[in-house]
């Protein structure tokens, strides 16, 4: 009766992921398939693909040097923009965790920028950081300040830029998570810790982070994978200039297979990218394996 009872329970959990899983099938796993196919093709969409094998990654490595520096750009926005949006999602939550007037206010304005088109939210921090008349320049000008930083128009703060410009975004979904997992702790730990003299720190440390491990970790991997995919920005206010110095990888391939109409070249470009992000993934969950702690 008990076995009975449980292979239900598993059919209707088949049932309620159906919907999912064809979506996945046919809306993504054959587009998924198919670029890993084309990767090893010449195709410009008005004549058939021809199979070139591995042409394509051969000179992607060797000589294609816009490609390249997409990769680095790519990795230096991920290695400033991953802890800074972890850390300030956790501390942001951290504060909107207390039973403040006027807190769940606060917690609307630091969401609202998340659910803000990307396309909106660009336009404004074009005016914002504007060399001319922008609010940041004309402010620097009020206190004196003289040799005015270009910004977006520079190559080399354009990065940079682009990374002050994601920060405001830390109050997202990011946030909310932490929240919840905050929200979740038993407060009588914390009440024990309290009771034995322990610092705020000392609960933070031994307390809060242990319990939230799995969250952090659920956080810092999706984190990866976003700051990979990093595109309005680029393609909005700068289209990968000054220099190639704003080119991320995503842009690339959006480029490449819409610009020069080269799909084939594209969809290399995008195994390679599916590639980092697993290889970056698998990672990461090696690492974690014996740190994160999950509630039995």
């Amino acid at each position: 009766m008990k076995l009975l009872k449980v292979k239900k329970e598993t059919q209707a959990a088949y049932l309620c992921i159906l919907p999912w899983l064809l979506g996945f099938i046919f809306i993504i796993g054959g587009p998924f398939i198919s670029t890993i196919i084309l990767g090893f093709t010449r195709y410009d969409i008005f004549r058939p693909p021809t199979f070139v094998g591995l042409q394509n990654y051969i000179r992607m490595f060797s000589d294609d040097d816009v490609f390249i520096k997409s990769l680095t750009n790519t990795l230096y926005y991920s290695a400033f923009n991953v802890p800074i949006s972890v850390i300030g999602s956790l501390l942001l939550a951290i504060l909107v965790n207390n039973n403040l007037p006027g807190m769940n206010s606060i917690k609307t304005a630091l969401y609202i920028p998340s659910i803000t088109s990307g396309i909106a939210m660009a336009m404004l921090w074009m005016w914002i950081f504007d060399p001319g008349t922008g609010l940041v320049n004309t402010f620097l000008s009020s206190i004196g300040v003289t040799n005015l930083p270009l910004w977006f128009q520079s190559p080399t703060m354009v990065k940079p830029t682009m990374i002050i410009v994601k920060i405001v975004e830390i109050g997202g979904a990011r946030m909310i998570i932490f929240l919840a997992g905050l929200q979740g702790i038993p407060k009588s730990l914390y009440e024990v810790a309290y009771i034995d003299g322990a610092s705020a720190w000392t609960k933070f440390r031994k307390i809060t982070i242990p319990m939230l491990s799995p969250i952090i970790l659920l956080n810092l991997v999706t984190a990866v994978i976003d700051s990979f995919r990093v595109f309005v920005n680029s393609y909005a206010i700068t289209e990968g200039g000054p220099l190639n110095e704003s080119m991320f990888l995503v842009l690339y391939i959006y480029k490449k297979a819409f610009t020069s109409i080269r799909m084939g070249y594209a969809s290399a470009v995008a195994t390679v990218f599916l590639v980092i992000v697993l290889i970056l993934t698998i990672i990461e969950l090696r690492i974690s394996k014996n740190k994160v702690h999950y509630a039995e």
